[in-house]
């Protein structure tokens, strides 16, 4: 991520998959309202462009911004007359694990705990999520997750059954290519992946992915 809040926390040591970790590191960086308002006003200092999210509509007072150097957005208001960012959220693409397609992933997701913001921000993870689907047709999990990370991957693996898309796990700790197992039922999900996919291994669970692919 930039300097203000390192975004990249999930990507370090070049981990790649469902590693569970803790979320007080960003807890740290962006829960605090003098140190967000830090951040976010260097965020604001170097360029952004408001960004519209087809079907999505923000009350007054708040703004979904783009920064103009990377695939970072957020959004921003104000808190005592100084800017605040209540969500946030960078965008990563490869195309390692679903090769030759190209994926996105959510390298960093933050959400404020602060009761005044909820009713905007609450259904905004999951309707960003689906416009990222259908914009870039495959998302792949993070190198790692919170357990809030692992329930909002398990929420939208549900949706995606609902609406037929194709999902999958992706294990790397075989050989140097990723292997792509599809997931038929959320129940076969429960009962065989959870455990595979999810866990504090760092040998192992940093090489496990989950896809949701609309191809």
């Amino acid at each position: 991520m930039s300097n203000e809040v390192d975004y990249n926390y999930a990507m370090r040591n070049n981990q790649m998959s469902p590693l569970m970790i803790d979320s007080a590191d960003f807890r740290h960086k962006l829960g605090l309202v003098s140190r967000n308002v830090e951040h976010t006003e260097a965020f604001l200092a170097r360029g952004t462009a408001d960004f519209h999210l087809p079907g999505f509509v923000l009350p007054v007072g708040y703004r979904l911004l783009k920064s103009l150097y990377s695939d970072e957005y957020r959004i921003v208001t104000t808190d005592e007359g100084k800017p605040y960012t209540a969500y946030a959220v960078k965008l990563e693409f490869h195309n390692e694990i679903t090769f030759p397609h190209g994926a996105a992933t959510q390298v960093m997701v933050w959400r404020t705990p602060r009761t005044l913001h909820q009713s905007v921000v609450s259904g905004f993870p999951q309707f960003f999520f689906q416009w990222l689907l259908s914009e870039y047709n495959v998302v792949v999990s993070d190198s790692e997750q919170t357990g809030d990370g692992q329930r909002f991957w398990l929420r939208m693996i549900d949706w995606a059954f609902t609406m037929n898309y194709q999902i999958g796990v992706a294990d790397g700790t075989v050989g140097e290519e990723w292997h792509l197992t599809p997931i038929h039922s959320y129940a076969e999900l429960e009962e065989r992946w959870i455990t595979f996919a999810w866990g504090d291994d760092r040998d192992v669970h940093p090489h496990r992915r989950l896809v949701i692919s609309k191809k």
